[in-house]
């Protein structure tokens, strides 16, 4: 199984042989797509009024099933997110897929957890109703035979850099940006009102709980910033040539056969919150 970097990385390729105005869009050099490359493209198509996607035969089934919102026992509903939180809130989106995954990734806790957390910030910090962003995407896909799952969700919105712009917290570049996110940075408002001073764990707690309770991968791209966490000692950030093909933020988690045991623990806050932190070379 290729890692989620490379899976989004197969998703650039296709869409840097898109032809700009077209309403066909050919994917049909791939055999295989995974929620990182399926997820993003599908956003992309859209953005751009694409009317057909002409597929491989080994994946015309699967993306017409994406497409129609069908939904198998290893294949969780494609969900077109809310336009409004209350909406979201009231039909309790996190909780109904969490409830169609398999709790053997990660156990139920987790899963409900992580589909709170990264659903719940595009509303927190990319509100749709408020035209932040157009699009809210969320997928996930069981491999039985491997068996790992993967969870994608990805809103074509300002963006985690974008939003630190608006709110005037200063960062190096799109990778410092998401470093600081997953450290604790946030616009959500305290007591006080100002942003910088707030605290948001919730990226930290999901990748606490992916990663090292897990033993699973994560991969955040946020803009031009990349962030892959392939295992709990190897991390790597990119900065990506995408302004062209991509908007938002997208969050891809791999999760495997493997309980949480120690859950509660992970959703302490600990001292090691930048053990995920942006080094800029020569910096």
């Amino acid at each position: 199984m290729y890692s989620l970097y490379h899976d989004y990385k197969k998703f650039e390729n296709l869409a840097n042989k898109y032809q700009r105005g077209s309403k066909n869009f050919d994917i049909s050099s791939e055999d295989f797509l995974a929620p990182t490359t399926i997820v993003p493209l599908l956003c992309f198509a859209e953005s751009n009024n694409v009317e057909k996607i002409c597929t491989h035969p080994n994946t015309g089934e699967f993306v017409d099933r994406i497409l129609n919102k069908r939904e198998t026992s290893t294949t969780k509903p494609f969900v077109n997110l809310p336009s409004s939180k209350e909406e979201f809130l009231e039909k309790e989106i996190p909780t109904k897929i969490a409830e169609k995954i398999n709790e053997k990734y990660g156990g139920s806790y987790t899963i409900k957890c992580i589909s709170e957390e990264i659903i719940g910030n595009i509303y927190n910090h990319t509100p749709i109703e408020k035209g932040y962003a157009n699009q809210g995407y969320s997928f996930a896909q069981e491999y039985v035979s491997l068996p790992i799952l993967d969870i994608c969700v990805m809103d074509d919105g300002l963006s985690i850099p974008g939003n630190f712009e608006n709110h005037s917290i200063d960062f190096k570049n799109d990778c410092d940006a998401i470093s600081k996110a997953i450290s604790g940075v946030t616009t959500a408002e305290n007591e006080t009102g100002d942003p910088r001073y707030s605290r948001g764990w919730g990226l930290w707690t999901v990748l606490r709980l992916v990663i090292e309770g897990n033993g699973g991968e994560a991969l955040i791209v946020s803009r031009q910033g990349c962030l892959h966490i392939h295992n709990k000692n190897h991390y790597y950030y990119y900065m990506l040539n995408n302004n062209n093909i991509f908007k938002g933020t997208l969050i891809s988690l791999r999760l495997k056969d493997r309980l949480v045991e120690n859950y509660y623990d992970l959703l302490e806050i600990t001292p090691n919150r930048s053990k995920y932190e942006y080094k800029p070379k020569g910096g």
